[in-house]
């Protein structure tokens, strides 16, 4: 896999030579390595003899839509980015939530060159934090502030067309959602489970593979506290970990969680102590136990 530091492999899908040799040329110049490519046929194909960082995907195509080769892709390569490629302003109304959700952004033609280079750093963090999952050095320890050069699109960009300065007209509001949007992207596919709870242990934050882990919704998770999946929870064990975590020690324990259904399976758990907005929260990031080998 490319990161940042190197050089991301961008495959670009699109029927329409002029827009995929400008589009091509433009990321080229940026440092991007591109595979470019005219129909959904051939980008699958592509897609399972490369290995690429993102993918750039035009709705219309020649063979197949668009949007039933992002479900390919979502199948596929799950950890993929996909930006689709539209010439539809509805594409947002129009299409199901469903199938929205599959995408990591989508740009309207014509492209704006600091929109398309914007969104693509934005879905390589992404890819980057989902592949890696919890790193110790990120979010325990990282304020979101130290993010938003690299998160924020420019006030202004040049179009592909010309060299004309558009400016993008991102309100705040806009711009906080695409933030929250790659976030949870992220850490809906971070392989680990990652939970939050408030200072009376009520769930508030539960990502994908914590849900699929214990069998519940995001949701239903958020209606639970920790005594609800933690059947063994001890709370004076629990207070005297708070303690150690105020005093900056890591903490890492086996422990046992249960489903939905009331099965119980081991774990590995390791929790961070955050503090946000005057309030004490613990952050969980729970994986399978490790099974030891018997000796011999």
């Amino acid at each position: 896999m490319s990161t940042l530091s190197t050089k991301p492999r961008i495959l670009l899908v699109d029927d329409d030579t002029d827009i995929l040799l400008a589009l091509s040329d433009y990321l080229l110049q940026e440092g991007f390595e591109v595979d470019s490519v005219g129909t959904g046929g051939a980008a699958l194909q592509k897609s399972s003899t490369s290995s690429y960082d993102i993918v750039l995907l035009d709705v219309g195509l020649p063979d197949r839509d668009g949007i039933e080769v992002l479900n390919e892709l979502s199948q596929t390569h799950p950890h993929l980015p996909v930006i689709l490629l539209t010439a539809f302003t509805s594409l947002r109304r129009t299409a199901h939530p469903d199938i929205l959700e599959k995408a990591f952004a989508y740009l309207t033609k014509p492209y704006q060159r600091q929109e398309v280079k914007s969104a693509i750093h934005r879905a390589c963090l992404a890819r980057n934090i989902a592949i890696a999952g919890w790193q110790s050095s990120f979010a325990p320890t990282q304020s979101i502030a130290t993010f938003p050069s690299l998160l924020q699109p420019s006030s202004t960009g040049a179009s592909l067309h010309d060299a004309t300065q558009h400016p993008l007209n991102l309100t705040a509001y806009e711009q906080l959602a695409e933030y929250a949007q790659l976030m949870q992207f992220a850490f809906d596919h971070v392989p680990n489970g990652i939970m939050v709870a408030d200072s009376d242990k009520r769930l508030r934050f539960a990502n994908q593979a914590a849900c699929d882990s214990l069998g519940y919704t995001q949701e239903e998770l958020k209606t639970l506290r920790i005594p609800d999946i933690a059947p063994y929870h001890d709370n004076e064990k629990f207070q005297q970990r708070l303690e150690s975590l105020r005093k900056g020690q890591p903490l890492s324990y086996p422990s046992i969680h249960r489903t939905k259904n009331g099965q119980e399976f081991p774990i590995e758990i390791s929790v961070y102590l955050l503090n946000f907005q005057g309030q004490e929260f613990t952050c969980a990031v729970t994986r399978p136990a490790v099974e030891k080998s018997p000796k011999a």
